[in-house]
Order: C-alpha cells, then structure tokens, then sequence
C-alpha cells in the first residue's frame, strides 16, 4: 500500500492511496460481512475509512462504530465521515448553519463511537453563505476537540479558495481536501444530472493541480463500468450508469485499458484506479466494493506505480 499525507494546519494525516467507501453497504450487508471486508482492507495497509451521515441512513456509521469497538482499531484509522447534507425529499435546502453541523457531528461521533473525527467533510455547499462564516463553524469545532481537520464534498474550485483565502488570512484551518466525482470514464454534469453533485472537469482539474490540493474520488470505478463491459457488454449496464458513461471515447478507453492491465497482470478494476492513483494530482480513489472479490480486485492498484505521464496516455484518447 503507498500513502499519501493530508497537510492541515498544523497537521498532517498519512493515508492510504485507496479509501474504503461505505455508502448503502450496510443496505445489503450483515455485519459479519462488513466487517470481514473492513478486516481486509487494514491487513492490505489501507487506513482512511469514508463514511457520511446519510449512508443507509446512518447505518453506515453505526456498523463502522461496532466494528471499531470490537476490533480496536481506531488508532490505527484515519476516520472521517461527512454532514450537513440537504434532506433528500429537498435537495435544494440549506444546511450549514452551525447548528446543522453541530447536530450532524454529534450523531456520527455518537454512532462512531469516537470522540474526534479525523476529517470531517460538508457534503454539500451552499453559495449563499460567505465562506469565511462556514470556515469559522468548523474551526469552532477544531478547537473543540471534535474533529482535527476538515474537507469539502462537491464544493466548487472557486468556493474553496474562497474558504482557504479567507483561513489563510485569519490564521485558521481551511480546507485540506476536496471529495468530487472523478473517474477515468469521463462524464459530465449535464449527464449526471444528480442535484449538488461536481464533476471533475478541466477548470476543476486545473485548480486542484496548481494548488497542489489533494481529491478524493467518489464513484471512482465509474460504477463499474470498465469491468462490467468488458465482461458482458453494454446492455448489462444500469439505464443510469450506461446514460452516465456510455460515451464512445470511453469505450476506446476501454480498449487502452485492457491493454494496461494485461501488461502488468491485474484487473480492468485496479486498473481503473491506477487512472487516480498516479495522476499528477494527489488523489485517492474512494472504492465501493461490496464483495471481498471486488475488494481483493480494486486492491491490485494499492501497489502500481507509474509515471504522471503514463497515467495521463489511458485518458488521452488517440487521434
């Protein structure tokens, strides 16, 4: 496993270049069975748990929590887990007030069983509100004790240097990282269409790299696109996924792709991920594996390392 170090203010947290996602696991999951797949992911040296209050509606972080209490491990854990996420009958709603974070972090360190959070992350944004009022929320936290640093999910590029400019200049913490959707399957968000929700696209990218500010990457396999075509061709996929992702040049991605993991020996899934791993920008693919195959395969990435360069020739599509 390679690791990649989160800079806050001063603070740096070490964690695993993959992040073990839990969102709607617990839906189809028993315990023994999630825990079985969290078990495997720390022996493999993974370390950076993501979880959120509204996965399985706090199910998630609730299973999570039982298994640290029976395991240990919470030392061991880069725990981090996100909020203030809009309710979903109305996604246009607002919910970073302090209070909504204060309510929402209480909940999750209660089902976590933890007293701090490692990173916690707002899930949503709302432009409305000044970022500096939301920097000063969270550091009210900080100095509290409750959470050591915090992240941005689905923040637009020019909000967060809006947040980091203005802790910059106040002497707080800003954000040290940023959960957006990013895969080697291009999509876009026209295409998505899911309400809040940001994609990496070139303007995003560019920001990420000039500042050097490390992404994590949600729905980081495309939900499994790659592998599911590859095996069974497009009319396996979901409506939903085939709309998201179905693109002609990612089916010629498709083709580079299976090139890539034939040469080093692993699946169409790790080596989606590799995409994410060796960018130029510092990333960690967040995965999703609800099976310990799934999770053995996305695995396979942890340890391949090739050049930015090399990285870059699976998303190029040759003219």
């Amino acid at each position: 496993m390679r690791y990649l170090t989160l800079k806050g203010h001063g603070l740096d947290l070490k964690v695993s270049k993959l992040a073990m996602g839990t969102d709607k696991l617990m839906l189809s999951l028993t315990d023994e069975e999630f825990f079985y797949l969290l078990d495997t992911y720390t022996d493999a040296g993974g370390n950076f748990i993501d979880t959120a209050r509204v996965y399985s509606g706090g199910k998630s972080e609730e299973a999570i929590g039982r298994w640290l209490k029976k395991t240990g491990k919470r030392g061991n854990i880069v725990l981090s887990s996100k909020g203030c996420h809009p309710p979903r009958e109305n996604m246009a709603q607002s919910r970073l007030a302090r209070e909504d974070m204060a309510y929402d972090l209480e909940l999750s360190l209660k089902a976590l069983e933890t007293d701090c959070l490692d990173i916690y992350w707002l899930h949503r944004d709302d432009p409305a509100i000044p970022a500096g009022e939301i920097v000063e929320h969270i550091n009210s936290f900080i100095q509290e004790g409750k959470i050591r640093m915090a992240g941005c999910s689905n923040w637009r590029s020019d909000r967060i240097e809006e947040a980091n400019q203005y802790a910059a200049q106040k002497g707080l913490s800003g954000f040290s990282s940023s959960q957006i959707q990013w895969s080697l399957a291009h999509t876009s968000e026209d295409i998505y269409q899911d309400y809040g929700i940001v994609i990496m696209d070139e303007k995003e990218y560019d920001y990420y790299c000039r500042k050097n500010l490390p992404v994590l990457a949600y729905a980081s396999q495309a939900q499994g696109f790659f592998s599911k075509v590859a095996k069974d061709g497009l009319e396996v996929l979901s409506e939903k996924t085939r709309k998201r992702f179905a693109s002609e040049d990612n089916l010629k991605r498709l083709e580079t792709l299976q090139d890539f993991a034939a040469k080093h020996g692993i699946s169409l899934a790790a080596a989606s991920l590799v995409y994410i791993t060796c960018n130029r920008l510092p990333a960690v693919p967040i995965i999703g594996s609800r099976t310990p195959r799934q999770l053995q395969e996305s695995l396979e990435a942890a340890d391949i390392l090739i050049t930015p360069e090399e990285a870059d020739k699976l998303y190029v599509i040759a003219q």
